[in-house]
């Protein structure tokens, strides 16, 4: 996984994100991004090389339907957050690796037997 500072620096790019956008929903090919996007398939895939060099996205060949050569096909490798806090005397920068199987479920509630910390 990339450090704090690489990953703001690839995730800045508006088009990057969009790309993530739609493959954390599921898998794609670049050219189906490349047409949900509006996007030339060649900066598609550009893009989805740096997303791959920096582990946020993995690809695997699937083969082609009518025969024809595989395909790469691409989709969220790992889960994780990023975090910047900001204000007067405030400056916190964190990320970290996110369990596997799916969005985490937070409590805004203390437990019930819980009267006092």
């Amino acid at each position: 996984m990339v450090g704090f500072d690489e990953a703001l620096s690839i995730l800045e790019n508006p088009t990057r994100r969009q790309i993530l956008r739609r493959l954390v929903k599921e898998p794609h090919y670049p050219l189906q991004l490349s047409e949900l996007l509006d996007v030339s398939q060649q900066a598609v895939v550009k893009h989805l090389k740096v997303l791959e060099e920096s582990g946020f996205v993995d690809s695997e060949r699937v083969p082609s339907e009518k025969g024809g050569p595989p395909t790469k096909m691409y989709k969220v490798s790992q889960s994780f957050s990023l975090r910047l806090d900001l204000g007067p005397d405030l400056f916190r920068a964190e990320h970290r690796k996110m369990p596997a199987g799916g969005p985490m479920r937070l409590s805004n509630r203390l437990p019930k037997d819980l009267d006092s910390v």
